[in-house]
């Protein structure tokens, strides 16, 4: 379970894990089950996520060793209902329960964290899946696969029993694979290409930046000529290195408000002079914070100096203390194509990415600003936003793992922060947008997973209770019969 998720994520842990939690609670009563695995995972949670979540020592205390305890219930719903389901039907109790709960707390502030789904972004093929199902399909084949393999261990292996439910999780599992490679391989590839440049801050300035409160304008101020020159230079660099588009890390311009227009101004004489389109993020902090909030945002500036949009983070991640967006994705028609942006953990939540799916975005740019424990997972959860809507990504991290990618989750271009110097990556991303399942169903698999918990549920009460009265209906009749013959 260490290495299933987290800071030191092994993919095949992650399939294998769940087994033996499945086969320790068959062999439990539940709820002496349940305690033994709850402790077992509260241990586990708490250094498997260790500064992972931004959150002070007793908050984070609570989350991993009482909230989290949630998906101990997945093992505890397959002792309580699987062992009372008939055949390999009962396979399906413990994946179902998973894919609903992960699925119902991401509709929280947490979003899509936690996901196995993320666990597996090194297996393109099975990504793909994605662009069906969403993650969910991934989280569902990860722990079915779990749940078939107990099932065939109760029973000894013994082959003339588990055959047909070998032959069944084998065939489904097969056709996934099989489709993954088929669209990874099997489609014409997008003629038009853009090069972009992704610019993070220098190390000098980020460690500077770190001094400082980021809420404190007054502070922030002392280095924001630096700041400034740094990224606009840099900018200058990537343009007349043949880049059409340059995008800057999250709360790149990491400046008071009362800086903003200037800083803006320079900026849009800088984009016309060199003809790029500009889009450049800023953390701007009102004089009167926190009576007013910070707003994190991006700015979209043309080859012509205009201004084209203005587009506000829609997510915070705790504790960020932002104004929050309107909740819509902008899309701008531009000569190199359709493109949209998103903030860092705006791509967290699938529900709310899929917008540049429906609206047949083709590239999107989702600048963020992360930390050295979440590298590279957070990267693989925007990436796996590519996959499900099919749009290209352009994602620079600072500090993290900044890459580029085509619709399909392959990488073009990387860099990360913490193994090279380069504040700079460049990236001929293919403009083209692929059309996808789950960008016009959404979440109907989960839901899916949902109605068949409800039903598998509902048909174990109804046994136990219908069938359990009936036999001590019958049971009643027996004692009558007997009595009867005894009087003679």
């Amino acid at each position: 379970m260490l290495f299933s998720n987290g800071r030191w994520i092994i993919p095949l842990a992650t399939w294998l894990y769940p087994i033996f939690f499945l086969h320790f609670m068959r062999m439990q009563k539940p709820g002496r089950g349940f305690v033994f695995l709850a402790v077992a995972s509260a241990i586990v949670n708490t250094i498997m996520w260790w500064k992972m979540m931004p959150f002070p020592l007793g908050i984070y205390l609570i989350l991993t060793c009482i909230a989290m305890q949630i998906f101990t219930l997945c093992f505890v719903a397959d002792r309580l209902l699987a062992t009372r389901l008939k055949g390999f039907l009962s396979t399906l109790v413990f994946p179902v329960t998973w894919c609903s709960i992960e699925y119902l707390l991401s509709l929280t502030s947490k979003g899509t964290w936690n996901s196995l789904a993320y666990t597996q972004s090194g297996n393109l093929p099975l990504l793909q899946l994605a662009s069906i199902t969403g993650i969910w399909g991934i989280v569902f084949l990860v722990t079915w696969f779990a749940a078939v393999i107990n099932w065939a261990w109760e029973q000894n292996f013994t082959w003339a029993n588990i055959r047909t439910g070998c032959v069944v999780f084998t065939t489904v599992a097969g056709a996934v694979l099989l489709f993954g490679v088929v669209r990874l391989n099997f489609y014409a590839p997008a003629t038009n290409s853009v090069r972009t440049a992704s610019i993070v801050q220098a190390r000098n300035i980020n460690k500077d930046l770190a001094t400082c409160k980021w809420t404190d304008a007054k502070s922030i101020g002392k280095y924001s000529s630096d700041l400034e020159n740094n990224l606009l230079d840099s900018t200058q660099q990537a343009a007349r290195s043949g880049a059409k588009i340059v995008l800057w890390q999250e709360s790149a311009g990491f400046i008071p408000k009362q800086e903003e227009d200037r800083f803006i101004k320079r900026a849009i004489a800088l984009a016309e002079r060199e003809k790029i389109y500009l889009l450049m993020s800023l953390w701007s902090v009102p004089e009167d914070f926190p009576k007013r909030r910070v707003e994190n945002k991006l700015i979209v500036i043309d080859p012509k100096g205009i201004q084209q949009l203005t587009y506000i983070k829609n997510k915070p991640a705790p504790p960020e203390p932002i104004l929050k967006g309107d909740g819509v994705i902008p899309v701008l028609q531009t000569s190199y194509g359709k493109i949209a942006p998103a903030i860092c953990a705006d791509a967290d939540y699938a529900d709310f990415i899929r917008q540049a799916g429906k609206n047949k975005v083709e590239v999107m740019f989702i600048p963020a600003n992360d930390w050295k424990e979440i590298d590279p997972i957070h990267t693989d959860m925007a990436i796996m936003r590519a996959v499900e809507n099919g749009f290209s990504l352009v994602h620079p991290a600072g500090p993290g793992l900044s890459v580029a990618t085509d619709n399909r989750g392959r990488i073009i271009s990387s860099m990360d922060f913490y193994t090279t110097d380069k504040q700079v990556m460049y990236a001929d991303v293919p403009v083209r947008h692929s059309n996808t399942i789950y960008a016009q169903i959404g979440d109907v698999f989960a839901w899916l997973c949902i109605t068949g918990f409800v039903a598998m549920t509902i048909s174990v009460i109804f046994r136990k209770y219908f069938f359990g009265l009936g036999g001590l209906y019958k049971k009643g009749n027996v004692n009558k019969a007997k009595a009867n013959l005894e009087r003679g």
